[in-house]
């Protein structure tokens, strides 16, 4: 689902959708690796990035803003946390708001790690074509590969029992903007998409 918001998933080739999934996956998880043993506020010490809570509740239209990463003019890293997004995230999977504070600090790390070490995994996964005209073709990138691997970088880092997308869907879900069926049939299409794989 996560792959599906990819503004060029519909030019991905079905026997392609679990290369991007799985190896996305797989870096994610890799860099956290690197990072076991350390704590969040030890490596935003190090890192030197400051975490804020925003002014504004996070709400955009339908979207809700849980946090967001940023580096000024002068080279001033920040985070920016939602809290009342956070908060109310928390509230929908019965965890705590500190737990699901680290979840979101966690995968806002990974992209601060991932832009600073030039190792996005946009950039390191195939390429896909994206336009084809008079044998002319067009290269493009899979944006949403460094969401999923944020997700791994955080379920491991954290040790986690689910990504943290799983919050997401269950907030989805409780909130009645998706219907459990509708759940279950993109499970299905899932089954399917890595059976072709397979």
């Amino acid at each position: 689902m996560e792959l599906k918001q990819d503004m060029l998933f519909h030019k991905i080739p079905d026997k392609k959708i679990s290369y991007y999934i799985s190896s996305s996956l797989e870096k994610g998880k890799a860099l956290a690796q690197k990072y076991q043993g350390s704590t969040l506020e030890d490596l935003f010490k190090k890192l030197d990035i400051l975490v804020t809570p925003a002014k504004s509740e996070g709400s955009f239209y339908k979207v809700k803003f849980r946090a967001q990463f940023e580096v000024d003019i002068k080279g001033n890293k920040e985070i920016v946390i939602y809290n009342r997004s956070i908060q109310d995230l928390a509230d929908k999977n019965d965890v705590t708001f500190e737990g699901m504070k680290k979840i979101v600090l966690s995968h806002e790390l990974f992209h601060f790690l991932e832009e600073t070490l030039d190792e996005s995994v946009s950039e390191n996964l195939e390429s896909i074509e994206s336009f084809k005209f008079l044998g002319l073709s067009r290269k493009a990138k899979i944006s949403r590969a460094s969401e999923i691997a944020a997700n791994a970088f955080a379920k491991t880092f954290l040790k986690l029992n689910y990504l943290p997308n799983y919050y997401d869907y269950q907030y989805i879900l409780k909130t009645n903007q998706m219907k459990e069926n509708e759940l279950e049939e993109e499970y299905q299409n899932f089954e399917k998409v890595f059976k072709i794989n397979d």
